[in-house]
């Protein structure tokens, strides 16, 4: 039993030099600058990310904290960065729809983008949907959720050109066939289907006018 756990256990430290690697050129950092960020030479770290040595917990635990990542992703145990659990969250009081309908609407729209033989909307929701999750980015890194060092543009600067070519792409809109209204009703009562609920019921009540 005892050779079994010993083997276990060097499968996740295993994963761990790949993950730390990872996670530091994901945020665009130096070997030399993560070094000194968390209180090693370079070459120690080198030897950590090629797995040549093995770090002590203190580090794993550093580790986390610089990246913003739990100990058990670090490590290789689980896939959640953060152990938090996105279907425990919801928008509102009223618990309507959650996080995870929200990945899951995504999902099905990107599906269907993937389907789809019109290459002037594919075109158009990939450009879209770019924009969109990279301004929600800055929002994330103002709020201090993401590093800032992840982007090359002011952040202000950033948002505001983003929401230009965002519009810009609301403009380009009326190039793409309209095939709005149409289909069948396969999507009723699916995360879509939520998810476009939800969004209708923010947009009238942030614009009615008693």
């Amino acid at each position: 039993m005892a050779g079994k756990a010993d083997k276990k256990d060097k499968e996740k430290l295993s994963k761990f030099p790949e993950i730390l690697c990872a996670l530091r050129k994901e945020r665009g950092i130096s070997q030399k600058r993560a070094a000194q960020d968390l209180g090693i030479s370079q070459a120690l770290l080198s030897h950590y990310e090629k797995g040549i040595r093995e770090c002590g917990l203190d580090f794993v635990i550093r580790c986390s904290e610089y990246y913003g990542v739990t100990a058990d992703y670090l490590l290789g145990i689980s896939d959640n960065r953060t152990g938090f659990d996105a279907s425990s969250f919801t928008n509102d009081a009223t618990g309507e729809m959650s996080l995870a309908t929200l990945a899951g609407a995504t999902q099905m729209l990107i599906d269907m983008i993937g389907a789809s033989k019109n290459e002037s909307a594919i075109g158009f929701c990939f450009d879209y949907y770019t924009l969109s999750l990279y301004r929600g980015a800055l929002t994330m890194a103002k709020a201090g959720i993401l590093p800032t060092e992840l982007f090359k543009l002011d952040l202000n600067l950033g948002r505001e050109l983003a929401s230009a070519a965002i519009a810009v792409e609301d403009a380009k809109f009326i190039f793409v066939e309209d095939k709005s209204r149409t289909g069948g009703n396969e999507i009723t009562n699916s995360a879509l289907n939520t998810l476009i609920e939800s969004a209708e019921k923010k947009i009238l009540s942030s614009f009615y006018i008693e």
